[in-house]
């Protein structure tokens, strides 16, 4: 006998559309896998470029921003080198400063930007401070300062007269929006000048030659005034000549340097100028000798006279008139 199974195939086939429908219907939880895709054109991008130049010309330069947008500067770094291209310290106390503006070489208008040199390193940073603004195809114009007056004299003597230049690293960066930025060096020359020198003062008689009570010496006095940055007196000398003479002085005796300044001057020092044996008059000076470099020396006028009478040994003292 054939059995027919037709009702459970069928049923069966209907649980299977059932499953098939409830996988196929989104809810909730279902994850769709439909997609699309589309191409579509766009203005050309471009990246943020600072254009910034820097033309020198001696102590001043011409900034040109050549930029889409506006930026602002300021000068970040500035070092000391030599024609070759070496490093140089500056001295201590060594000043830099930086003017903008259409008179920005003119010394008394306010400075933007200061650096004083420590001493010692290089190269030297400036300090921060508020970067100026340049628009765009607008020039403007940046000077540069360098002061030697809070440096010592030594050390300035030691680059006197070398042919230096001065490098100063400048930073542009975006003024709206961005953080784009660029840096240039403007180089420009310096030359130390040699330090003035103050002329040196001149001995000056405090008195009239005093002879001493055995009449065998003159007693010589004289002062002195040391100038701000003047030489330095080394020794001092006692020189002679015959009265009326025009011959150069004789050096009779040198004195070192001491706050006395005072010397002894007999008659066997007078000696030395004449060698004759009859009465001789004498006209003295004190002359300052300096330490080695600059001016040598300094010579008062001569301000004493000095009689020899005759072979005795003896010598009278007289002041010469002023």
């Amino acid at each position: 006998m054939r059995k027919y199974r037709t009702p459970a195939a069928y049923a069966l086939a209907v649980l299977l559309l059932l499953v098939v429908v409830v996988l196929m219907t989104p809810n909730g939880t279902t994850r769709a896998r439909w997609s699309a895709a589309g191409q579509a054109e766009v203005p050309v991008l471009t990246m943020g470029v600072i254009g910034f130049d820097v033309a020198g010309d001696g102590s001043s330069a011409t900034l040109t921003n050549t930029s889409g947008f506006g930026i602002r500067y300021r000068p970040v770094q500035v070092a000391l080198v030599d024609t070759t291209g070496a490093a140089v310290t500056p001295p201590a106390g060594l000043r830099f400063a930086y003017r903008t503006g259409a008179a920005c070489g003119a010394p008394e208008s306010p400075a933007s930007w200061t650096a004083v040199a420590p001493g010692g390193s290089t190269p030297v940073a400036v300090p921060g401070s508020t970067p100026a603004p340049l628009e765009r195809d607008r020039p403007a114009e940046l000077c540069l300062t360098v002061s030697t007056d809070g440096a010592a004299e030594d050390a300035l003597r030691a680059l006197a007269g070398r042919s230096l230049q001065v490098v100063t690293r400048l930073e542009a960066s975006s003024l709206d929006g961005g953080t784009w930025s660029a840096t240039r060096s403007w180089t420009a020359p310096f030359t130390v000048d040699l330090p003035p020198v103050t002329a040196p003062s001149v001995p000056v008689p405090a008195d009239a030659a005093q002879c001493g009570a055995d009449k065998s010496t003159a007693v010589l006095r004289w002062t002195w005034s040391d100038r701000p940055g003047g030489p330095a007196v080394e020794e001092w000398q006692v020189l002679a000549r015959p009265m009326g003479s025009t011959q150069a002085p004789t050096v009779l005796m040198t004195v070192s340097h001491g706050a006395a300044r005072t010397a002894q001057l007999g008659a066997v020092d007078l000696r030395r100028v004449s060698d004759l044996r009859s009465s001789q008059d004498y006209e003295v000076l004190v002359r300052a000798v300096f330490a080695a470099g600059g001016t040598t020396h300094a010579d008062s006028a001569y301000a004493w006279k000095i009689k020899t009478p005759g072979a005795s040994g003896n010598i009278n003292c007289e002041g010469l008139p002023s």
